[in-house]
């Protein structure tokens, strides 16, 4: 990795431990499928390998409640959430998951859908054994969740997969929020961003391949990107986070679930929603926002 890419990974980490969040990582299922995430050490007992270990007993945490922010496609998501976890964590529990096949991030399961990344990350809240700080004597701990971009449509069936849970260590999900995330995108939607972007299809531009293709990604989803960008930056950001598991990212942009795999996909969600879109946004303009909300 070249210096200046180094140099911003390591503020960005900085920036997490800052706010008090530690790395860790939980097998969460049988098919070989490992979640890293950081989290808040009250939320967990740590072994002494610092993975995410179960326990017989509960420990000692402050009763804030908890929200989950979940990352969409680029980098990882200390780059994504770097701003928003010191606010935040002066009056939440944070836990920021890295989703499947995205920086160490892996499974052995033939899923590819967004559901499925909601599937793993629920299994990560629920049951106490990753998360003991979740469950207490008394109750619940209640859990928010925000999601941007890709990760407003795990969001989504997080959200759908947490609703009404009772007993059995589960969560209670609180509110959701959705960041520039079009849970009503559709195969003609795919074709105007690819067609923005100046290419065949939108994996060629959401999974770039080459650094001409980062540019152009860029250029669509920085608000006022850099007028001059040196190429041994271009090359050093594709090498570390783009190059990394391409094919299954074009394989999880392919897996996406839409209303013509689900006719009820977009039926209200029984939680309380926040929609939150950047007014620039030229992924998704800000028209799908009213669409979203209907």
């Amino acid at each position: 990795m070249g210096f200046a890419v180094s140099l911003l990974n390591a503020v960005f980490r900085r920036a997490f431990t800052s706010a008090g969040l530690r790395k860790y990582s939980a097998a969460v299922d049988d098919e070989g499928t490992t979640l890293h995430f950081w989290a808040h050490p009250s939320l967990l007992i740590v072994s002494e390998n610092g993975a995410a270990a179960a326990a017989s007993s509960k420990q000692s945490v402050q009763t804030r409640p908890v929200v989950v922010l979940i990352h969409g496609f680029g980098p990882d998501p200390t780059w994504q959430w770097a701003a928003q976890v010191g606010p935040l964590s002066r009056h939440f529990d944070l836990v920021v998951p890295t989703l499947v096949f995205f920086g160490a991030s892996t499974t052995g399961a033939a899923a590819r859908s967004d559901a499925f990344q909601a599937a793993a990350v629920a299994a990560l809240l629920t049951g106490g054994r990753h998360l003991p700080g979740l469950v207490l004597d008394e109750g619940r701990r209640q859990v928010h969740v925000v999601g941007t971009s890709y990760g407003g449509l795990v969001a989504r069936h997080l959200a759908r997969s947490l609703a009404g849970s009772d007993g059995d260590g589960k969560a209670a999900l609180g509110k959701v929020v959705l960041c520039d995330s079009d849970l009503a995108k559709g195969a003609e939607d795919d074709a105007v961003l690819a067609a923005k972007g100046d290419v065949a299809v939108v994996t060629e531009l959401m999974a770039p391949a080459d650094g001409k293709a980062l540019r152009r990604l860029m250029a669509l989803c920085v608000h006022r990107p850099p007028k001059y960008i040196p190429e041994c930056i271009v090359r050093d950001l594709l090498r570390k986070y783009f190059s990394d598991k391409r094919e299954e990212k074009i394989q999880l942009i392919e897996g996406i679930v839409t209303e013509e795999d689900d006719p009820q996909l977009n039926s209200p969600l029984p939680q309380e929603v926040l929609i939150i879109w950047g007014e620039f946004d030229q992924i998704f303009p800000v028209e799908k926002a009213y669409k979203v909300k209907e």
